[in-house]
């Protein structure tokens, strides 16, 4: 999907697309990919616009590690939730603030092993159960050849 929409040349447009009440181009904003300098330009001097840019596919890891340590916890779950999320910063956000993005880090299929133990004794129930239950059904290492 994400090849069919062209690239997005500056963070004006992005927000354009993004503010856009066509699904076609609130698509884009979630799809197309942008140079590095427009995603720095929209992260830095955008606050507002944080959760979205993290909410696009092509967001990429250095960008997403910035956005790993918003203030929003919104943005923070968002950056996790991504079917590729990064196990790194994954591991990283084991010990956030918010019950949320704990919760994204015991359930997601790429987060580290030594993550998910690591929220076993969770304060939230719902949490300390996840990670229980994600250790239960762990695939064991196949034997060595």
């Amino acid at each position: 999907m994400p090849d069919r929409f062209p690239e997005i040349t500056s963070v004006e447009e992005f927000i354009r697309l993004r503010l856009s009440e066509d699904p076609a181009e609130y698509d884009r904003s979630a799809w197309a990919a942008m140079p590095l300098p427009v995603w720095w330009e929209l992260v830095r001097n955008h606050p507002e616009m944080r959760f979205w840019a993290a909410h696009n596919r092509t967001a990429p890891v250095e960008i997403l590690a910035e956005l790993i340590r918003d203030a929003d916890w919104r943005v923070r779950s968002r950056v996790l939730s991504k079917n590729a999320g990064p196990p790194e910063l994954l591991e990283q956000s084991v010990d956030d603030p918010h019950d949320a993005v704990r919760h994204t880090v015991a359930a997601h299929r790429n987060s580290p092993r030594t993550a998910v133990a690591r929220l076993v004794n969770d304060p939230w129930p719902v949490i300390a159960e996840q990670a229980r239950a994600r250790l239960a059904s762990w695939p064991e290492p196949a034997p060595p050849a």
